[in-house]
């Protein structure tokens, strides 16, 4: 009898044992608080200034730190972030902002309308995406504590948009800081911003290490993209500088990072079925693999039948397949969105994009009145596609009887040539190679911003340039957008190669749903309402 009642308590003990090791599952993927998530970078950013950096590795660990009156939700439609609500006049030309209350600065202040107005001055001034709009500003003013006031000369369609973007974009700081900064990047230290976490530390060479900011006051949207919501599970959130491939592969698989961005998508076969990771597949929006020209004062700039003779040397394929391994990863596109985005053009550069006849080439350069002058082609090593691809275009446009004087540099170098702040009205370059994520409006594109790398600002694009952004009505936008693109492949101001899509990967323990179907990967990670499960 002892014997059976001893068999039937061990058989309870047991089915008490499964149901609570299933109830231990069930509560370890709900959220919890607590840890550090570790992400490796393929680079280091220059600053976390976003009013002065367009960088993506630098948006990575910035938009922890800094909001902006809108954000972008996970369709890319601008909502309310910092504003409570908005509205705009009869006339289109004033928005009035209603600003959340309570929202805390990282350094205790509550945000007010001064730091809003302020840190819109700064960008309007000096921000690196401003001029589109801040071009049509007559009138910004603070009625009360919680409102600003924005007058236009006239309707401005894709502003709310202008105003979610981080990129160059209006983050918005404490006006202390503001007033002090002027037109040079803030420091880390002076990086104060609004959002769940706080800058921490930078180890050049290293790190930047973000801390959650316990006082930080969500907005009671539901969670979408980089708009609603925000909470900040982890404790820490530490960004790694890896430039190394396989350095990324390895510390993810080894459990050293929890994510890691950018890895190329020929080691996709390494974590192939790996329960342990999760591959995220960025195929929409994908990237653009883009050479600018420099259309300022180089060999190219005004020659349009030269820039023509470039791009018909070249072989597509080859370059999208050097740069991105397995179709898996690419396609072939000239329109500069990518099918299924609303502006992609399906007729976009017929006839010229993906030539690949050098012979033609050859000729059309002579017709042009090329003379074997040195095409200077700049390209940052570190960029491992974008090298590559480099290399496949200097031996197709060598075998079209182009004279190419390639120059490699690291990363910091190479932004720092392209941007020729030392001359800016001698650019040493013709070709620089980079890429670019997905914009949600085509006056966004920095190709169409006078004042970014290539300075592309003939009088047709000047007059196309200010006639898209007065326009509201979509079908109108989406023609006139299709008149850029025409203009695009009649002066070239750059070269786009095709679609990519980027691998990155998470560890299959963090929770939050970042890269699935319901919380889809948007054009830079987030780990807000992220988690360790």
């Amino acid at each position: 009898m002892n014997h059976r009642l001893t068999v039937g308590s061990i058989l309870v003990m047991l089915f008490l044992s499964i149901v609570a090791t299933g109830l231990v599952s069930v509560a370890s993927d709900a959220p919890q608080y607590g840890g550090t998530l570790r992400c490796a970078l393929a680079s280091e950013p220059g600053n976390l200034d976003m009013q002065m950096n367009t960088g993506v590795a630098a948006s990575v660990p910035a938009r922890h730190i800094v909001e902006g009156l809108f954000a972008f939700d996970a369709s890319y439609t601008p909502q309310p972030m910092l504003a409570e609500s908005w509205e705009l006049d009869s006339t289109g030309t004033v928005a009035t902002f209603h600003l959340r209350h309570g929202v805390l600065f990282q350094n205790g202040k509550e945000m007010t309308s001064a730091d809003v107005v302020a840190s819109l001055n700064r960008w309007g001034k000096y921000g690196l995406n401003s001029k589109a709009l801040w071009s049509h500003v007559t009138d910004l003013s603070a009625p009360d504590d919680y409102t600003v006031k924005l007058t236009l000369d006239e309707p401005f369609a894709p502003m709310t948009t202008y105003l979610a973007n981080i990129y160059g974009g209006p983050s918005i700081y404490p006006k202390e800081i503001v007033d002090k900064a002027g037109d040079q990047p803030l420091a880390p230290e002076d990086v104060i911003g609004t959002g769940p976490y706080k800058f921490a530390d930078w180890k050049g060479g290293d790190y930047i290490l973000l801390e959650r900011f316990d006082d930080y006051v969500p907005t009671s949207m539901p969670a979408s993209g980089f708009a609603g919501k925000k909470v900040a599970y982890f404790d820490k959130l530490q960004f790694f500088f890896v430039p190394e491939d396989n350095a990324r592969l390895v510390g993810i698989q080894s459990g050293t990072y929890d994510y890691v961005a950018n890895i190329p998508n020929d080691l996709y076969a390494n974590v192939k079925g790996d329960a342990n990771i999760v591959p995220i597949i960025t195929n929409h929006p994908p990237i653009y693999p883009i050479a600018l020209i420099n259309n300022r004062n180089s060999l190219l700039a005004n020659n349009y039948e030269l820039k023509q003779a470039v791009i018909t040397a070249l072989d597509f394929n080859a370059i999208m397949l050097a740069g991105y391994g397995d179709q898996t990863f690419w396609s072939l596109n000239p329109s500069y969105f990518a099918p299924g985005i609303r502006w992609y053009t399906k007729d976009a550069g017929a006839g010229l994009y993906n030539a690949n006849d050098p012979a033609k080439a050859r000729q059309m350069a002579l017709d042009a009145g090329y003379k074997n002058e040195p095409i200077r082609i700049i390209v940052a090593q570190d960029m491992t596609a974008q090298y590559n691809q480099a290399l496949v275009v200097t031996d197709e446009l060598k075998n079209a009887g182009f004279n190419v004087d390639l120059q490699v540099y690291d990363k910091a170098t190479f932004f720092s040539v392209r941007n020729s702040k030392s001359d800016p009205d001698n650019p040493p370059w013709e070709i620089a190679f980079s890429f670019y994520s997905t914009t949600p409006d085509p006056s966004l594109v920095l190709m169409l911003n006078p004042n970014y790398a290539g300075w592309w600002n003939t009088p047709e694009i000047q007059t196309l340039r200010g006639e898209l952004n007065k326009i509201t009505d979509f079908k109108a936008r989406y023609a006139k957008w299709e008149e850029i693109m025409d203009l695009w492949y009649q002066q070239i101001p750059a070269i786009k190669f095709g679609d990519a899509y980027q691998l990155h990967l998470i560890r299959a323990d963090i929770g939050g749903g970042y890269g699935t179907k319901a919380n889809p990967p948007m054009l830079s990670p987030y780990f807000w309402n992220a988690w360790r499960k």
